[in-house]
């Protein structure tokens, strides 16, 4: 395995490949207590979730609610919440399933102008 690898998958054998191979785990659209657990469990070497960006008006809840799905507090809340588990490095995933999304890109990019605009400011 390359240095640098990234493993994606979201199991414990796929952190256990990450942890033998020496590579990030990169966890795809995941919940917080799904992520809490797993590092618990089994710490990879590196972690470099994907998490769905999905920018809404009001909060988000239910125990089922992904990672970067919710207002912007809760956004940057588990951007911060990533970093105290250990995420370097996080991709902010704009698009859900919809292949017409990608003629619109004027939505993902205000989502994504609005994370970075106050990540910015609030690291």
């Amino acid at each position: 395995m390359v240095p640098g690898t990234v493993l994606r998958a979201n199991s414990a054998a796929a952190i256990r490949r990450a942890i033998k191979f020496d590579a990030a785990w990169h966890p795809l659209r995941i919940t917080l207590p799904f992520l809490r657990d797993a590092v618990t469990s089994h710490p990879p070497p590196a972690l470099a979730p994907r998490i769905a960006l999905r920018l809404t008006s009001s909060p988000a809840s239910g125990p089922e609610r992904l990672l970067g799905t919710g207002n912007l507090e809760q956004i940057l809340d588990d951007l911060d919440e990533l970093r105290r588990l250990g995420a370097d490095t996080v991709v902010l995933d704009p698009y859900h399933g919809d292949p017409d999304e990608t003629r619109r890109p004027d939505v993902a990019w205000r989502a994504l102008t609005a994370v970075a605009t106050r990540w910015g400011t609030a690291s």
